[in-house]
């Protein structure tokens, strides 16, 4: 199967890097092209067009505009860095994340989503969710996930954790 249109979340994390790497590989081999997308998820309780001031002291901008700006930068940075060209597209939205894969998905005509995952396990996920499960779940083409085998969340957070852990207890 060759995939045409690979699209690549990216949260600029070691696993979503690999995931990226992994992307323009396989759109190398099939002379497909990447969608490269970062989600920037609106704050609670601010509306997009709230307006902020930024860092830099120029007048008041709205939230959605400085965060999917400042996420193209980002974008920029990761595909000069992977020396990547005319293949590959970058795209910066924001609002739920999992919502917004999915509806760029359909849009640029995906034909695999290729994501990072941050292997969360237990509280963390329950508490922090899964972005990748909820697309994996939901999406309508094939999902290939991308774990960083370097960032482990199954390590106890404390030694005294570990050894209760082996004592059984």
């Amino acid at each position: 199967m060759q995939w045409q249109t690979l699209l690549v979340p990216h949260d600029f994390s070691s696993a979503a890097t690999r995931a990226f790497g992994l992307a323009c590989e396989l759109a190398a081999l099939s002379g497909g092209r990447v969608v490269l997308l970062h989600v920037s998820p609106i704050p609670h309780g601010l509306r997009p067009d709230s307006k902020i001031v930024p860092e830099d002291g120029k007048a008041p901008i709205r939230i959605d505009e400085y965060m999917t700006g400042a996420a193209r930068k980002k974008l920029e940075a990761a595909l000069d860095a992977r020396h990547v060209k005319g293949s590959v597209c970058a795209v910066a939205a924001e609002g739920d994340c999992a919502d917004v894969i999915l509806a760029e998905a359909v849009e640029h005509h995906a034909d695999v989503i290729v994501m990072g995952t941050h292997g969360r396990t237990g509280v963390k996920r329950l508490l922090l969710g899964s972005v990748a499960e909820r697309v994996l779940r939901r999406a309508e083409v094939p999902v290939v996930v991308v774990r960083d085998p370097s960032v482990s969340d199954d390590k106890p957070l404390r030694e005294e954790d570990a050894v209760r852990d082996e004592e059984g207890g």
